[in-house]
């Protein structure tokens, strides 16, 4: 067997592995709804968890009855989660380190439902961009 035992690359998830995003995604949607005319549901939260930006985008418009278009609800939220990252990044304890002690043994990936500005933006924040090799989202 190899030094690295037959792992060729780790790949992480950003959401619920590397930061504790989900109660400012719910925060920021229900601030959306109740801007923009929708009405928040009790499964909503549920049921966003782990939809690409154009599903949930489409969810928060068609689904909870907001009045923008998909387009423009996923700008305003993503815009709004990135200035909530500027201001208080979610990190999980221990993820910083754990990322680097892996990447000091193997390649890293990032693969995330998140879009990719957000990745982009947490991991600058995290000082962790130079130890993937690949971060993609969906």
């Amino acid at each position: 067997m190899s030094d690295n035992d037959g792992v060729e690359a780790v790949v992480f998830d950003l959401d619920g592995v590397l930061i504790d995003s989900e109660p400012l995604w719910e925060q920021v949607r229900r601030q959306v709804v109740a801007e923009y005319g929708g009405r928040w549901t009790d499964e909503a939260q549920s049921r966003l968890m782990g939809m690409s930006t154009p599903e949930w985008a489409r969810y928060l418009s068609d689904g909870l009855g907001v009045d923008l278009p998909p387009d423009d609800v996923a700008a305003l939220v993503i815009e709004r989660m990135g200035a909530g990252y500027a201001e208080r990044l979610p990190l999980i304890p221990g993820a910083v380190e754990a990322v680097r002690t892996m990447a000091a043994r193997w390649p890293l990936g990032l693969a995330s439902s998140s879009p990719q500005a957000l990745i982009e933006a947490v991991l600058d924040a995290a000082a962790l961009g130079d130890v993937f090799t690949v971060a993609l989202s969906t």
